[in-house]
């Protein structure tokens, strides 16, 4: 089991749920296609059409930075713990 910790308007696609649970996922690619499965267009806000993190998404597993490793590839295991975290903008 991986826990996901949501925050900004993705709690909108998620019923306002802040942590959601996805059984397996190989990868962090995986992972976000196991959510936008589960939530229909969460994926779309999270990665571009390339299947890379948008610049304004950051995505943490167990507090590394993917784009410290290998990105959208970076393994994961049961009881990891996965953050997604839209940049916040605003004037």
């Amino acid at each position: 089991m991986i826990r996901v910790k949501l925050s900004g308007q993705l709690g909108d696609f998620t019923g306002g749920a802040s942590e959601v649970k996805v059984e397996s996922a190989g990868t962090v690619l995986k992972l976000v296609e196991a959510l936008d499965e589960k939530y229909p267009g969460i994926g779309a806000r999270i990665l571009d059409e390339q299947e890379k993190a948008r610049p304004y998404v950051n995505i943490f597993v167990d507090g590394e930075n993917i784009r410290d490793g290998k990105e959208e590839m970076t393994k994961l295991s049961d009881g990891n713990l996965v953050y997604i975290l839209p940049s916040v903008a605003g004037g």
